[in-house]
């Protein structure tokens, strides 16, 4: 007989998240999960970056080279090199995620590059910091291109992550957040989940009650139009695909 103990500090955590422990032993989301969602629109967003370059600029770093992490930590890199008066920006492909609030596995590097970071002040960047594998095998590659220093950035870290950046503008308990440049490709894998169950249905207004009881966001009823538009046009382009 196996026992197993779980020893935590918080009956509360316990209470909120015990589904996902009962429901997911390898930690995976199934196709009927219910778990919590945060919708970030742009202008959230852009006040965060603003927060996180406050902290760089606090701390005095000064970057000559920016990475982001893709895909997630491209877009927040571009807007620091703005803000940060940065002219070099390189892409470097981590991938962990798959289809929403599911990893893929262990964390990987897609399309390393071979580049002499030597003289180069490096701040590497992602949207968010959640098991924090991503960002801790991409400073380890980035390590071997011998850079002078390397600092890490992210709009948010979910406590518990095993990997903390040295500026973050956000510390939040977990929850899967939809950022604004990931809004369709998150919202197509909620709606066909929502989809699987046979009772549903393609009923707008169930799929919206559902968003809402399933993942506690809100969406409307024109967008999730749209995406079931979306869904289609992936659907089809899929069967060209395979043929």
């Amino acid at each position: 007989m196996l026992t197993c103990v779980i020893v935590v500090p918080n009956f509360k955590y316990v209470e909120k998240h015990l589904w996902f422990l009962l429901d997911n032993p390898k930690g995976i989301f199934m196709s009927n999960s219910k778990f919590e969602c945060e919708i970030m629109d742009w202008n959230l967003f852009y006040n965060l970056s603003k927060i996180l370059v406050k902290k760089i600029n606090n701390f005095n770093y000064k970057p000559n080279i920016i990475i982001g992490l893709a895909r997630g930590g491209w877009v927040l890199a571009r807007i620091l090199c703005d803000f940060l008066g940065v002219k070099d920006l390189i892409s470097l492909a981590v991938e962990h995620w798959g289809i929403t609030a599911t990893p893929d596995g262990k964390a990987k590097l897609k399309y390393p590059f071979n580049l002499d970071l030597k003289g180069k002040r490096v701040l590497v960047v992602d949207d968010i910091t959640d098991t924090g594998e991503s960002m801790q095998i991409a400073i380890d590659y980035i390590k071997s291109l011998n850079p002078d220093e390397i600092k890490t950035a992210t709009l948010r870290n979910i406590k518990g992550s095993k990997f903390v950046p040295d500026y973050i503008a956000e510390e939040i308990t977990w929850r899967w957040v939809i950022f604004p440049w990931n809004f369709t490709e998150d919202a197509c894998n909620l709606i066909s989940q929502i989809l699987n169950h046979k009772e549903t249905g393609v009923n707008i207004k169930q799929i919206k009650y559902k968003l809402k009881q399933n993942f506690k966001i809100v969406v409307e009823e024109n967008i999730i139009k749209e995406i079931l538009g979306e869904l289609k046009r992936r659907e089809a382009s899929k069967s060209l695909d395979m043929n």
